[in-house]
């Protein structure tokens, strides 16, 4: 079985504008704790079939000037189907989602861990925020794992 990590960076930044509250905002993010969620936390979530044993992992908490938190997450787990016989992404380095967004995701810690590298995702993400280009998630995981499926669907020029 083919693995590799999927880094979400160029042509999934047009997903991030389009399926989140990016129109507004930008700059001003500040890392902040947060009750809930903390940097190295590993939770189940809803995920779509076949993916039951997926985890996300929390990277870093953020806030931006309005007060909205954003979770920034990496993914284990998932399989996007490649239909060109080429590598099969398992892993997502790095998403960020509305706070409200990964609440509805999420059914139960698992444990703590450490924190998977991130930065690569981060800094690609963080470069289009601070240009008002990216946002964060308003949907669940398990959606936007679909989104990153037609989005890499798209990218290979494969056609359903």
């Amino acid at each position: 079985m083919k693995t590799a990590s999927f880094f979400v960076t160029g042509f999934l930044t047009v997903a991030f504008v389009t399926l989140s509250a990016a129109a507004g905002w930008k700059g001003n993010l500040k890392e902040v704790r947060d009750k809930k969620y903390q940097p190295g936390q590993v939770w189940g979530y809803k995920t779509r079939p076949g993916e039951e044993l997926s985890t996300l992992t929390v990277l870093r908490v953020e806030e931006e000037q309005l007060g909205k938190r954003i979770v920034h997450i990496h993914v284990d787990g998932v399989h996007l189907r490649n239909c060109t016989g080429g590598p099969e992404p398992n892993t997502v380095e790095h998403m960020p989602f509305a706070k409200e967004s990964l609440d509805a995701s999420i059914t139960q810690e698992l444990r703590k861990g450490s924190v998977p590298s991130f930065k690569n995702g981060y800094s690609e993400w963080r470069k289009g925020w601070d240009e008002g280009k990216a946002g964060f998630y308003t949907i669940t995981v398990a959606q936007a794992v679909d989104v990153m499926q037609a989005t890499f669907d798209r990218g290979l020029g494969c056609s359903k």
